[in-house]
């Protein structure tokens, strides 16, 4: 584990000694950043990874793993203006912009944070033009400015001993990618008893990622039809009870990965589960 991941580790540990396990981590402070785009990678699938530098970026300090940010993109040709950075209701303080210039706002993870050089890197699974982000991600390029607001985390498993579930689809995957880093890497989580499932409509999405051991599910179907029947499955099969269970990604993925886990006897205040996006629906 690097000096950097264990500072993570360390911090988060004690973070989640304040709260249960499937309560988020809020941040008391929220900071805002401009920042400017100076790379955009394509990493297969469909995913697409943006860099972004902020000179706030460097003192920056994640909350948690999976720690998300409020991703400010301005409309195609126009300037970014950025919302009241003291509002407590983000999404009204964007809203009150004037619609020639409003951005479009969504909730990213952030991949991987660099201070030294005030970089974060932010993965996003595209689909066209279908949606605001997705729009956005595919028409960026390096020296756009875009603007930055810290939210918080999610995942509280550092903290659990014992058997745990991840369960993602492919807009999760680096989530658990960065989750399975803050524990020293896929391996040294597997030996801490964190068990991985992914569903994927095309496995090239996962080539960019370390996920060691995880049990990789192909759908042909709606979001959840594999890997919801297939952690069923798991959890009938035995391995010991499970003490922690994370469960995002398509809404209704994330709510049948819940089902399956509460029918296997697992704790309602030991899952987290969040729907980052749901089929059909665009996100307000």
């Amino acid at each position: 584990m690097s000096a950097g991941a264990k500072v993570l580790s360390m911090a988060t540990r004690r973070l989640a000694r304040t709260s249960d396990a499937a309560t988020p981590l809020v941040r008391e402070d929220v900071p805002q950043f401009v920042a400017t785009v100076v790379e955009v990678a394509d990493l297969g699938g469909g995913m697409r990874r943006v860099t972004c530098e902020a000179p706030g970026l460097r003192d920056f300090v994640t909350c948690g793993p999976d720690e998300y940010v409020g991703l400010v993109m301005p409309a195609a040709g126009r300037p970014l203006v950025m919302p009241d950075p003291d509002a407590v209701d983000m999404r009204a303080s964007v809203a009150a912009i004037a619609a020639v210039d409003r951005p479009a706002l969504r909730w990213y993870t952030i991949r991987e944070h660099d201070p030294l050089r005030g970089r974060i890197d932010i993965d996003i699974m595209t689909h066209g033009d279908t949606g605001p982000g997705s729009a956005w991600t595919c028409r960026v390029r390096p020296g756009d400015p875009v603007g930055l607001r810290a939210s918080g985390a999610l995942y509280r498993g550092l903290e659990v001993t014992g058997r745990q579930v991840l369960v993602a689809d492919e807009s999760a995957v680096p989530s658990v990618a960065a989750i399975l880093e803050s524990w020293g890497g896929p391996g040294d989580a597997a030996d801490q008893g964190v068990e991985v499932h992914v569903e994927v409509a095309d496995v090239s999405v996962l080539r960019a990622y370390e996920l060691g051991d995880a049990r990789v599910y192909v759908r042909s179907g709606r979001p959840g039809s594999a890997v919801v029947p297939g952690l069923a499955g798991a959890l009938a099969a035995g391995g010991g009870p499970v003490r922690y269970a994370w469960a995002c990604g398509e809404a209704a993925l994330a709510a049948g990965a819940r089902r399956v886990l509460r029918e296997a006897g697992v704790d309602r205040g030991s899952i987290y589960s969040c729907g980052y996006w749901t089929l059909g629906k665009p996100r307000p």
